[in-house]
């Protein structure tokens, strides 16, 4: 009887010390260490030592910028700009939805410093359409409008180095965005081709 009694003193025995083991293990694990204190230690502030050198004298002196050498080519010259009004024939593009309308512009600056335009808004078409445009520039954006009995339009926009427009046109009703791009006067007897 006493064999029993001994075995179940033993297993309790060893129950209570793994027990006790985990919960040992377990306030380990959750107890961060701590960290060590920090040590202070004073550092000096930067300074700056205000020394100038002078230039070395005579022989040996450095040049501060290399000169060019000869063998180097020298860089394009950049092309003048075409165009320095808006004078002269731009030509259109009216863009909805589902279609873009091509026509023409024949533009004159006038006024104090070229404020003042005016000229003929071509639609083309049979018959032709030909609106007379009256409006103003500031040397970037502009203003013109066109009418045609009861139609009237404004197109507003910019220029870009007088070659390209970028602009809205309104009839009150709708507005649309067009573009127009300045063309090189063309002479006459260039674009002749005999025989063909």
């Amino acid at each position: 009887m006493k064999l029993p009694l001994l075995a179940f003193a033993g297993v309790l025995l060893i129950s209570l010390l793994s027990l006790a083991d985990a919960g040992a293990q377990q306030q380990q694990q959750s107890v961060p260490p701590t960290p060590a204190p920090a040590l202070t230690t004073p550092t000096a502030a930067p300074t700056i030592n205000p020394t100038v050198n002078p230039a070395p004298r005579g022989r040996g002196r450095t040049n501060a910028s290399p000169s060019p050498s000869p063998a180097g080519s020298p860089s394009q010259t950049p092309a003048p700009p075409q165009f320095t009004t808006l004078d002269g024939t731009w030509e259109v593009e009216l863009q909805t939805r589902a279609h873009t309308y091509y026509s023409h512009f024949t533009l004159r600056q006038s006024g104090a410093q070229g404020a003042d335009v005016s000229g003929i808004w071509d639609q083309g078409g049979n018959p032709d359409k030909k609106l007379v445009l009256t409006g103003t520039f500031d040397g970037r954006l502009f203003k013109f409008t066109a009418s045609l009995k009861e139609n009237a339009y404004t197109f507003t926009g910019y220029v870009e180095n007088y070659s390209d427009i970028v602009g809205m046109v309104s009839d009150g009703k709708n507005d649309l965005p067009f573009t127009a791009q300045h063309r090189k006067k063309e002479k006459f007897f260039n674009n002749v081709t005999p025989g063909i």
